[in-house]
């Protein structure tokens, strides 16, 4: 790798950390990886590039994601109070496991007890029947991961079909999106690397969608990419907010870093030419 800059790097190094920045540079190394040599034309400047890319990746798509959250969060908690009252998610009934939903008002229940929400406080200290606050108190303070397991967990009625309609797919393809943007959400929370990384599972493409979806599918091996989640996040955000400039944001990132290999995060060929991104 060539240094034009020692002291440069050398600073860089002190505030992010060989460790974590070698996982940027793994990329430029010759095959077989595991000989580490590098690509003849490697510079630690073109390594400290796509790190800093991949750090506006997380926080662009970590921005969207809260939007999402939120969006998920309220059409779950509006469904389900208006058909099944207000502490609906104790209720067994409404899962497709009783110990799932023991399981996870035992989560709920430990979540309140540890925070410091003024809401809580006051009906806990306000109210004694029913002992734990309605869903739209309770299901505020879960984590996007518990809101992905909420979902995944409950039977299939109205309600449920409702929530997943206001986002234009099914229930079986929400419930893949949700996990899988529950992952990246953490990854980008946990300022870990995400631009090229592989998901754990793979997102379910919806065979129909209520707007318009991709026309110019990835490779079936790079559906585990980020693509797919830029993809899936897209449209969802287009279903929240009509008005969106995410497109355009992603684009310009792009268009900043041009070096930046579009193959490791599985986009197309073709992909700018799809109707969807326009």
């Amino acid at each position: 790798m060539q240094i034009t800059d020692y002291n440069k790097a050398c600073h860089y190094l002190s505030n992010i950390s060989y460790y974590r920045l070698s996982a940027y540079w793994f990329t430029f190394l010759k095959k077989p990886q595991n000989l580490h040599v590098f690509i003849e034309g490697t510079t630690f400047d073109k390594v400290k590039s796509t790190y800093i890319f991949d750090r506006k990746l997380r926080l662009l798509i970590f921005d969207e994601i809260e939007r999402i959250e939120i969006a998920i969060r309220t059409q779950l908690i509006y469904h389900y109070t208006l058909a099944y009252g207000n502490n609906w998610y104790e209720d067994s009934l409404h899962y497709r496991h009783q110990d799932l939903c023991e399981k996870l008002v035992r989560i709920f229940k430990k979540e309140m007890d540890g925070t410091n929400e003024t809401f809580i406080k006051h009906y806990k200290s306000k109210y004694f029947s029913p002992e734990n606050p309605p869903a739209w108190m309770t299901i505020e303070i879960a984590s996007f991961g518990q809101l992905s397991m909420l979902f995944k967990n409950l039977r299939t009625c109205d309600a449920r079909k409702a929530t997943a309609k206001h986002f234009g797919v099914s229930e079986i393809v929400l419930e893949s999106w949700l996990e899988t943007l529950s992952f990246v959400r953490n990854t980008c929370a946990h300022h870990s690397r995400l631009w090229n990384r592989k998901l754990p599972k793979r997102p379910i493409i919806p065979d129909r969608a209520a707007d318009k979806w991709l026309e110019i599918l990835p490779e079936t091996d790079k559906l585990n990419r980020i693509y797919i989640v830029l993809s899936i996040i897209r449209y969802m955000i287009k279903r929240i907010n009509p008005g969106t400039t995410f497109p355009s944001r992603l684009k310009q990132l792009l268009s900043d870093y041009p070096e930046i290999p579009l193959h490791y995060m599985g986009f197309p060929n073709e992909w700018e030419g799809d109707k969807f991104w326009l």
